[in-house]
């Protein structure tokens, strides 16, 4: 049966075939191994840790719980730094975060320099990213609208800081999770059509561990391209991500951007 949109069907236990037909169905590639480093099953968890960790896959995407933020609400009464774990939903872990949102009253946004069309009803605002130098000059400006932010180890920093309670939430990716009792049975979050990639890249590992370098080699170069013909296109180059499908007919617009305090 086939998955809905953005869900799976298959487990890493029914990718374990292509990984050992990557390998030439070597005897070696044995889920039997004692040393589990040496299993398929656990080559596809690194394989799958890596593509997820850099590469955006809508059966990952959620979106946090509206939060507030604001004077004093922060880590240890901080206005300004909050840990990254209040924007997620219980449990989570995150390998990708997308800007956060926040909501402003119409006076809120009056008061930020927003054109404001319904008086009745507040908005949605994007908050743009600054690296943590450039922040810090506006970090300690008490009194203003956050529409800036950071990430500083395990927590978010905002800027300038908030005079008043904000809601924010932030949509995010969640790290890939993994049964580790019983690895063969973890489903495999990741679209269909990149099943191959994801098998290939754990034979790739296989290989290497094997000291098989030069299946390992080839492996390296079908996913990434060969280095020494610029022109060829690995497999993961050749495919498009469901957001680049998604706006492929858009119009591409651009934004001038201003700096609001």
């Amino acid at each position: 049966m086939t998955a809905p949109p953005a869900s799976t069907n298959i487990t890493i236990n029914s990718l374990i075939p292509e990984v050992q037909g990557w390998l030439q169905n070597s005897s070696d590639a044995d889920e039997s191994n004692t040393n589990v480093t040496m299993r398929p099953s656990f080559w596809l968890k690194r394989a799958l840790q890596e593509l997820t960790a850099n590469y955006e896959f809508e059966e990952l995407k959620v979106s946090g719980p509206i939060v507030n933020i604001g004077p004093g609400l922060g880590y240890r009464g901080s206005n300004y730094a909050y840990p990254v774990a209040y924007f997620m939903n219980p449990g989570d872990d995150v390998t990708l975060t997308f800007d956060p949102v926040i909501f402003l009253t119409p006076g809120q946004a009056q008061q930020a320099g927003l054109a404001v069309t319904n008086t009745n009803s507040g908005g949605a605002y994007p908050m743009d990213y600054m690296d943590e130098k450039a922040i810090q000059t506006i970090l300690f400006v008490p009194g203003g609208v956050p529409f800036k932010y950071t990430r500083h180890g395990n927590q978010f920093w905002f800027g300038t800081q908030p005079g008043s309670i904000y809601q924010v939430y932030l949509p995010y990716q969640l790290r890939h999770p993994f049964i580790e009792g019983n690895l063969t049975t973890t489903p495999v979050l990741l679209p269909s059509d990149w099943h191959e990639i994801a098998s290939v890249a754990a034979a790739e590992r296989g290989a290497a561990k094997l000291r098989w370098n030069d299946q390992a080699a080839f492996l390296h170069n079908l996913l990434h391209g060969d280095p020494e013909q610029p022109e060829s296109l690995g497999l993961i180059a050749k495919h498009l991500l469901q957001p680049e499908r998604d706006r492929r007919l858009s119009p591409m617009t651009l934004q001038v951007g201003y700096d609001r305090y």
